[in-house]
Parts: C-alpha cells; structure tokens; sequence
C-alpha cells in the first residue's frame, strides 16, 4: 500500500488535532531544509517530518492500549509521563495504518522525543526539526535556528541540552533513555 504526499496529510487531517496537523506540516519543512543542508534525502527527511507526530493526539489511554498491540513494553516513566510514548507508537502505527518501513524514518519517529544511543542523521534531524519549527515560541531557539543548518552534531547537542534544561528547571521526569543519550552526547 502506498500513498502520496497528499493522501499521508489528508489521513493526518483526520487524525490529528488542528494544531498537531499544523506542527507536523511545519516540521516536515524544517527537516526539508535540514536534510538539504546536511545530504540526507530530502524525501524521506520531509516524510519523517510529516509523520513524526502520527500518535500526538491519543489520549493517554489510547496510547496504553496501542502500546499493548505494538509490543511496546512499559516502563516506569511511561506511566508517569505516558505522552512521550507518542513516538513508539506513531513509529508502530505508521507501518501498520499506512504501510511506510523505511527503516530510517520509522527510526527516526521513534527516536524524536527521547533519542538514542545511536542516532543517524535523519534521526538528530527530525529531532532538531521538531524543536525549531517556525511555529513554536520558547526561549533558546533564536541560537538554536541559527545554526540549525550549519553543523548537525552541534545543533543536536544544544537542542538536547535544551531539552534537559527545560526538564530539570520544569522538575519533570527524566526518562531513562534521555539521560542514557545525554552520557553519550557529552562522551563522545
């Protein structure tokens, strides 16, 4: 089974909320952009973007129940902070409903909330795209635009710092992988 570009957003109409569907739009042009930038293909990088959100409207009760259907097991923090399984389960939900396996953009839906250890190109992309898109508005994302397009390894690293700054000054949870990534990232 396969889809156009336009049938994908017509199913994400559908499935997401207005401004999910809006988010995954803008995403898809920031990972574009990106993957220009950096020789990942720009296709797959804008589809990755497109889909990264596939499960962001499930309630958290939907989001248990698909996780049992995908084989997703639980852990402690996705009780806790259950909206981060949103990525699991879009990645999962995207091969079922729509018949996508491209390795590397599953991969990279399923890694664009908490990472991983090992991350390609496409993977820090989307992940850095999510952040930067022209529609959100924090504090430390003018420097983080800035440099979106000059040095991945750079970008990911001070988006993910970002991240964990928000997390701890917010006293949020901390899933397990992301402090596994994080001891990576300043490792190597």
């Amino acid at each position: 089974m396969s889809y156009s570009i336009e049938e994908i957003k017509d199913k994400l109409r559908e499935k997401l909320e207005p401004q999910h569907y809006e988010h995954s739009l803008r995403t898809a042009e920031a990972a574009r952009d990106m993957a220009r930038a950096f020789g990942v293909d720009v296709e797959k990088a804008y589809l990755a973007g497109l889909l990264h959100d596939y499960a962001k409207s499930m309630s958290n009760e939907q989001l248990f129940e698909v996780s049992k259907q995908c084989g997703i097991e639980l852990g402690p923090i996705d009780t806790v902070v259950p909206h981060l399984l949103h990525a699991k389960i879009g990645a999962c939900l995207v091969e079922l409903e729509l018949g996508i396996n491209d390795v590397e953009i599953i991969e990279s839906i399923r890694k664009h909330t908490t990472g991983s250890s090992v991350m390609s190109k496409l993977d820090k992309i989307i992940y850095v795209a999510d952040m930067i898109e022209p529609g959100r508005s924090f504090e430390g994302l003018d420097p983080l635009r800035k440099m979106a397009l000059d040095d991945l390894d750079e970008v990911f690293r001070a988006a993910y710092v970002r991240s964990l700054e928000y997390l701890v000054k917010m006293r949020r949870p901390i899933h397990p992988t992301t402090v596994e990534v994080w001891n990576n990232v300043v490792l190597s």
